[in-house]
């Protein structure tokens, strides 16, 4: 609700939108009690406001009530609304700081202290952050490879799994995750291909917050998956796996290699390192580069300069980690192409996806991150320098 005069307002109710208490229905919670200030009539004396993560996201939802400075946990409608008339039982309030007092019900969840130091033994957490996908299957992959991963990750250290967009948690309930359940360590893996915007801005920018907000936790980042050996054998797998003999000579063959693209140099240039490595691996003598969107070549162009060259098969190889709603359209291009180059025989790969030779990937830069050898940890640094020169606005591009 919009307050324009804020000399009658005598309280302000701040309301939990983290995707915890999201979640657990913090926007009906939301709903519930501005609808009980509109039915009485309290508009100018009661102004409510959603916030992020509070740290108590095991008291969900959380609302706040200042200026008495009382923390309440919703579970229910009639709890929401008990707030607007400070009539909340008592097994609802985390704790209140009326009068200087502050009350804490011991049988209530102590939450995180963020300013806590830690002792002894200092407990490590390894967070891996999927992309996100609006399709739930690609998420199920990243948690399924990520828990198939852990028999090779040493015991003593905790592991979570987050996703940057279109899925829960965020990387900021991933991060909460890990400290709530005692992490002094966070160490922040992102399981994404290319170094571009995701792991130079985005990502960065998370653990900075975070950073902000527990200043005792030590926070470490690694680096992307990048050029590795092993990513140039799952290529090669992926194409055997359609028929493709890596040592036989394919004089009519061209290889297209297509990416999800992006605006970013250094992600662009990293893929045609990639496509080069490749190239040595297999013999054919078309190898085009295309990419989905954001950058060119298009996979139009890329299928139309395979035909130009003579190509009689072109095997459409997808360089993307999980299935989404980029492979459901180039299944539909690749039918197109079908009908527009009837002479020629197109194939598709499977996309290189979470394939188990990944896993000594992700766990080099998961060791490089904890005995602080990532290349991940300039990142950071050259994040703070560009938000010192540019500002930080948080802009995907897809």
């Amino acid at each position: 609700m919009t307050t324009w005069n804020l000399t009658q307002m005598q309280r302000h109710v701040l309301i939990c939108n983290g995707d915890t208490c999201m979640g657990a229905g913090a926007e009906e919670v939301t709903q519930q009690i501005r609808d009980e200030i509109r039915t009485n009539r309290l508009d100018e004396h009661i102004h409510t406001s959603r916030t992020r993560c509070n740290g108590r996201c095991k008291d969900k939802c959380v609302v706040i009530d200042y200026p008495k400075g009382t923390w309440y946990s919703v579970q229910k409608e009639e709890t929401a609304r008990a707030i607007v008339h400070e009539t909340v039982k008592e097994e609802s309030i985390i704790y209140s700081m009326e009068h200087g007092e502050r009350k804490r019900g011991e049988s209530r969840f102590k939450g995180i202290n963020k300013y806590r130091k830690a002792r002894g033994t200092v407990k490590k957490a390894v967070l891996f952050v999927g992309h996100g996908s609006r399709l739930e299957a690609g998420n199920e992959e990243v948690r399924q490879f990520v828990e198939q991963m852990k028999e090779r990750i040493d015991s003593s250290l905790l592991v979570e799994t987050c996703f940057l967009e279109f899925a829960s948690p965020n990387i900021e309930d991933g991060i909460q995750l890990c400290i709530e359940k005692g992490a002094g360590e966070v160490h922040v893996i992102p399981i994404i291909l290319l170094h571009a915007g995701h792991s130079k801005l985005h990502i960065p920018a998370e653990i900075e917050h975070a950073r902000e907000q527990f200043t005792d936790i030590r926070f470490t980042y690694g680096q992307t998956i990048g050029i590795h050996d092993e990513v140039i054998e799952i290529l090669t797998t992926r194409l055997t796996e359609v028929g493709f003999d890596i040592s036989q000579k394919h004089e009519d063959t061209a290889i297209l290699f297509i990416g999800r693209g992006s605006s970013d140099l250094d992600a662009k240039e990293d893929f045609y390192k990639i496509s080069g490595l490749l190239q040595k691996k297999v013999n054919v003598p078309i190898i085009e580069n295309a990419f989905m969107g954001v950058t060119t070549p298009t996979v139009q162009e890329g299928m139309e300069r395979c035909i130009e060259l003579g190509a009689k098969k072109v095997i459409m190889l997808p360089y993307f980690l999980f299935t989404g709603i980029l492979m459901e359209r180039m299944k539909g291009n690749a039918e197109q192409f079908r009908q527009y180059y009837p002479q020629t025989e197109i194939e598709i790969a499977k996309y290189f996806g979470y394939h188990p030779k990944l896993q000594t990937v992700l766990l080099e830069r998961m060791n490089q991150a904890l005995d602080g050898t990532s290349t991940g940890m300039q990142d950071l640094e050259n994040f703070r320098i560009y938000v010192e020169e540019h500002g930080y606005v948080h802009e995907h591009q897809h």
